[in-house]
């Protein structure tokens, strides 16, 4: 194997970034004919398998189409007889390679691919005809006279009034400093609009910052000057901002520097998206212990967005990013759509769709949004159908197909064995082409996909036996000092709802346990889960239970750090554990031995 075939092995097993492989790609130009050749049958093979994204494929044989092409960057744009994208390559020396020409009849600018690739998002121009994935030519406005008004932040009108279309058209490499601010370290990932890097905040690291690195997403030269791409970026993170839940991914700001570069940060995650995941498990998918606080923390996301009247619009794996820490973040609200397509404030209610960028995954759109409908919370609800799917069965459920097309030809998904009868019918109700045929509500989603089983309804009667005949007791001890009062209080009678829920919760809380996720992801963990049970009923043993059970682990896991020596990680440990049981003897007695 060459070089760069290693090199594009680890990339797909998420061992190297996306610079490193470019990299690899550019060192192969002075490589023999022979291995390039190789290597360019080796990326159409992934193409065609789904294994590499479209614009990540053009990026590297753009490097390879012509080896004269290769030259010193120059402010000057192309001519409208080549109307060639160009793209940034993270090498030394600030080179730019062009891509591939799109073959006669095409539409001027190859954005992003469908061919092979169900994930690819795509940037549709209404008037093509084929399926392939294509914009027009960006349009430049006329200058407008610049605001005489100075703002901190852009808001949609100064975004406009800004624009200069003389001014060069370059894009950012690995080195650059935008904004004399953020240090862009490492090209992190490539898509229809633009790029993702991570960067280092000077600020923080002024501040003397433990962790001084954003993502900063920057629209390409093909959409810096396109009106619509600049409102949907500021769009994103209006909206991304207003989202402040733990499976949402942070967006801190969005700004333009000196030389045109509109772009957005956002926190910066270790970790793999949700599309490798899949990927490893392609053959018989995950079990289902495994991807339900998956499926639970993405629904969570979206139930949030949709209760702030947000739809996210391009919900798919490579959306979603399991993080090193165990959390679960949903990201890129690029294209979200407003509810009624309208701002709710004023401030900025310009009405703006961002469909009318075209930008859509078919494989994950639901009918409506390929006809061009208003958006509504099941567009969302048909792409977590067809994800939590993937994720069981490691197919999509259509084989991504469009939903049109699936429609056309009437196929059905196949049953998923490891699923209950309830269960498989509530997720086909979930993948339903009709929009009023589909599951309306997340919450409406996420009940008929919970797990339940005959030894839980076993277990719960034990558990109300327990809570009527002193449970609360127990409770109290947990939260309280020994010695203290156990106070006199009335049982309240639960309702058949509140049994339910308790049902339900107790049941995801085994699994958690059953899987490691004892307090993170945030917001999908056993101890999460067992204290939304003493939310509903503080008698409920089972709960208390759990929670000592939950610090006996910790209490383990810190004594294991201790005796390997790591000693730090073993208190980070053991304060988790407190955290969890403020009074546990064994978790006090270590931390005072780890601080002694």
């Amino acid at each position: 194997m060459s070089a760069f075939d290693n090199a594009f092995t680890a990339f797909r097993q998420s061992q190297i970034s996306l610079a490193q492989l470019l990299a690899a790609a550019e060192a192969l130009n002075a490589g023999p004919e022979a291995d390039l050749a190789a290597a360019r049958l080796s990326l159409e093979q992934a193409l065609a398998e789904g294994e590499l994204e479209g614009a990540t494929y053009r990026l590297l044989v753009g490097i390879w189409d012509d080896r004269t092409r290769l030259a010193e960057s120059t402010s000057t744009p192309p001519t409208a007889a080549d109307d060639a994208t160009l793209v940034a390559m993270p090498a030394d020396g600030r080179k730019l390679a062009q891509a591939k020409k799109p073959e006669a009849g095409d539409d001027p600018t190859w954005v992003a691919t469908a061919a092979g690739d169900g994930d690819a998002t795509e940037l549709l121009n209404p008037a093509a005809t084929d399926d392939a994935t294509r914009v027009g030519e960006a349009v430049v406005p006329d200058a407008a006279p610049a605001s005489t008004t100075k703002t901190p932040t852009l808001n949609t009108e100064s975004l406009l009034q800004g624009l200069d279309p003389n001014l060069p058209r370059t894009d950012l490499v690995v080195g650059d400093t935008v904004k004399k601010r953020f240090v862009l370290e490492e090209l992190l990932g490539v898509g229809g609009m633009g790029m993702v890097f991570k960067a280092t905040d000077l600020r923080k690291v002024e501040a003397a910052d433990k962790d001084p690195f954003v993502a900063l997403k920057v629209l390409n030269r093909d959409f810096q000057f396109n009106p619509m791409a600049l409102v949907a970026l500021q769009r994103e993170t209006k909206r991304a901002q207003t989202l402040a839940h733990p499976n949402i991914i942070k967006v801190y700001d969005f700004d333009r520097d000196d030389a045109g570069h509109v772009f957005m940060t956002m926190e910066y995650l270790q970790g793999r998206p949700l599309s490798h995941l899949i990927r490893d498990h392609v053959d018989s998918g995950l079990p289902f212990k495994k991807a339900w606080p998956i499926i639970h923390a993405m629904a969570e996301a979206l139930g949030y967005a949709h209760k702030k009247k947000i739809v996210h619009s391009d919900f798919k794996p490579g959306n979603v990013f399991l993080g090193d820490d165990g959390e679960i973040r949903v990201l890129d609200f690029g294209i979200a759509c407003a509810i009624g397509r309208s701002e709710a404030g004023g401030e900025d209610a310009t009405v703006f769709n961002a469909r009318d960028l075209g930008a859509l995954t078919p494989a994950y759109a639901s009918l409506e949004q390929l006809q061009n409908r208003d958006p509504d919370p099941r567009d969302d609800i048909y792409a977590l159908a067809c994800i939590s799917y993937e994720l069981l069965t490691g197919k999509h459920p259509f084989g991504k197909l469009s939903a049109e097309k699936v429609l056309e030809v009437n196929l059905q998904p196949k049953a998923i064995p490891k699923l209950g009868r309830r269960q498989w019918k509530g997720l086909q109700k979930a993948l339903a082409l009709r929009q009023d045929k589909r599951t309306a509500t997340i919450r409406e989603f996420l009940a008929v996909l919970a797990p339940r089983s005959a030894a839980f309804f076993a277990l719960w009667g034990a558990a109300v036996l327990v809570a009527l005949s002193g449970g609360f007791s127990i409770y109290w001890r947990l939260a309280h000092p020994p010695g203290e009062t156990v106070p006199q209080v009335a049982i309240k009678a639960l309702t058949p709802e509140e049994v339910q829920k308790i049902q339900d919760l107790q049941e995801l809380a085994a699994i958690h346990l059953d899987v490691g996720y004892l307090t993170a992801p945030t917001g999908s963990n056993a101890w999460w889960a067992y204290q939304e049970i003493l939310k509903i009923d503080p008698y409920n043993q089972v709960a208390v239970d759990g929670i000592n059970k939950i610090a006996d682990l910790l209490e383990q896991q810190a004594w294991e750090l201790y005796e390997k020596g790591q000693r730090a990680e073993a208190l980070k440990k053991v304060g988790e554990g407190l955290e969890v049981n403020p009074g546990h003897k064994g978790l006090l007695s270590l931390q005072d031995k780890l601080r002694s």
